[in-house]
């Protein structure tokens, strides 16, 4: 991660300008934030922090090797794969 990136930022510190930092979702709870729409506290974990996480952990490419034979039309394999990584992030020590 690039020195100075936050790696957890508040719903109140972003909106609709940072998708690419935090996601649409992300983005959407800062809007409803700042427009004064009733939302829990909370926090998002950038998108940096992810990959970095990813690559800490070394596990980019065992998530792409699952990833890369992928039939996005076939719901189970797609549950399947969802499950593997899933696990495989889970058992990750996170930096």
């Amino acid at each position: 991660m690039q020195q100075g990136q936050k790696e957890i930022v508040l719903f109140n510190e972003v909106g609709k300008g940072d998708v690419n930092t935090v996601g649409g979702k992300g983005a959407n709870l800062g809007e409803m934030t700042h427009a004064g729409i009733p939302v829990p506290p909370g926090f998002i974990v950038t998108a940096s922090a992810y990959f970095d996480f990813l690559e800490r952990s070394m596990l980019h490419g065992k998530i792409a090797s699952w990833l890369k034979p992928l039939d996005p039309s076939n719901s189970k394999q797609l549950q399947q794969v969802a499950s593997v990584v899933k696990k495989l992030i889970l058992d990750s020590h996170a930096p």
